[in-house]
């Protein structure tokens, strides 16, 4: 019985071991390092694949290494946060050689900061901005001042190394947490299916990036490598151009829709408390800079558009309906619309997507859409600005317009 006990107990120990130290491994994978950085990057250059580089929440790193390879082909960015990852070069001008630089999380000061880079740094090949102004999730009301932003490669390995290290502690506790020892399963899982069962595990636990597999990327069928072990073999990641492909993300119902609308309206909600917060006056100091820097980008020849990224249908109608929210939103709308009057731009309210004809099943939740609606939004203000029908301030259609 001791043998048997003592047998036991090291193959267990020896079982537990081997999980601690892959999942130790590939953790260290998942919280995004400079070298599957750059691999990420440099794979996508010579592909025009799918892929990022982890986190997802963290790829900033990867974006600007990916916009100074990109920067003698474009003539204009995408910044913002999530919200705007829908734009393709598919819903703006022809004329437009665009680069989708949002990343998750972005906030507003980071985003005044970014166009100001880019006004002094790529005036001469940038003609046009395409700028978020995220109010919903709250990030036009944060508090605090526009920092500093730099998108040179060189700036990647400094992002890096100020990165704290991520306490041994920690470390320990995310290796063998659920959904680790979940995700190592499927890792496994994948060996067995696969043909080359033992490249398949060093590919998968030991170098930068997974095999490169073929993808449906919506009518297209592309390239995908996965430099994370999470959404293996889903296409789910940035295509060359930026956007993000979301793939795997769910599409609302109409019920859902409704639900999450309401939801959204009551006090103890999210975007009830971030819309009031500071009862409805967006940073000031933000929109200073960024007024500024559409300025300047202006006098050489550039042109910043900004644009309210699209909601759910129904979203902002369940807002309207309450007279204390009401007044928040139309304080931030007044003021933004007064705002792009003084400084002569144009914001696209697309907050009310339904004015333009988007459907629940366009977004994956209340403040993230599909191309599909911004294939809706995006070129009926192009059309109605050729044919002079658009004036600086605060722009959305009337329902005529927009069908």
């Amino acid at each position: 019985m001791r043998r048997y006990l003592f047998v036991l107990t090291g193959v267990l120990g020896l079982t537990l071991a081997l999980i601690l130290a892959a999942n130790l491994k590939l953790g260290d994978r998942g919280l995004g390092n400079l070298a599957v950085t750059r691999a990420a990057s440099e794979w996508q250059q010579a592909t025009r694949g799918v892929t990022y580089a982890p986190p997802v929440g963290g790829s900033g790193p990867f974006k600007v290494l990916r916009l100074a390879d990109r920067l003698p082909d474009i003539n204009a960015l995408v910044l913002g946060s999530s919200t705007l990852m829908g734009v393709t070069p598919a819903v703006l001008p022809a004329s437009w050689r665009v680069y989708n630089l949002t990343v998750t999380g972005n906030p507003t000061g980071a985003i005044a900061a970014e166009a100001r880079y880019v006004e002094q740094h790529f005036a001469s090949g940038v003609r046009w901005m395409l700028a978020g102004l995220d109010w919903s999730v709250g990030n036009l009301y944060q508090p605090g001042a526009v920092g500093e932003a730099d998108l040179s490669p060189a700036s990647v390995p400094k992002a890096y190394a100020a990165e704290k290290a991520v306490p041994l502690v920690k470390r320990l506790e995310d290796a063998l947490s659920w959904p680790r020892v979940s995700t190592l399963a499927g890792v496994f899982s994948g060996a067995l299916k696969n043909d080359n069962k033992i490249r398949y595990l060093q590919q998968s636990l030991f170098e930068a990036g997974g095999a490169e597999y073929r993808c449906a990327d919506g009518a297209a069928v592309t390239v995908a490598r996965d430099f994370d072990v999470i959404n293996r073999g889903l296409c789910r990641g940035y295509r060359y151009d930026g956007s993000w492909t979301f793939a795997n993300d769910s599409r609302l119902s109409a019920a859902q829709a409704a639900t999450l609308a309401a939801a959204a309206a009551a006090p103890s909600s999210k975007y009830t408390k971030l819309l009031c917060a500071a009862e409805g006056h967006p940073n000031a100091a933000y929109l200073q800079h960024l007024g500024e820097s559409a300025g300047r980008f202006a006098a050489k020849g550039g042109q910043m558009i900004f644009v309210l990224p699209a909601l759910a249908p129904g979203l902002e109608r369940a807002l309207m309906g309450n007279a204390r929210w009401r007044e928040c939103l139309a304080r931030t709308k007044a003021t933004l619309d007064a705002w792009a009057k003084q400084h002569r731009v144009m914001i696209i309210d697309a907050g009310a997507a339904e004015l333009y004809g988007c459907v629940s099943t366009e977004f994956s939740d209340e403040h993230h859409a599909y191309p599909e609606c911004y294939q809706r939004v995006l070129p009926l203000f192009f059309r109605e600005l050729e044919a002079g029908r658009v004036t600086p301030g605060l722009w959305k259609p009337d329902r005529a317009a927009a069908t």
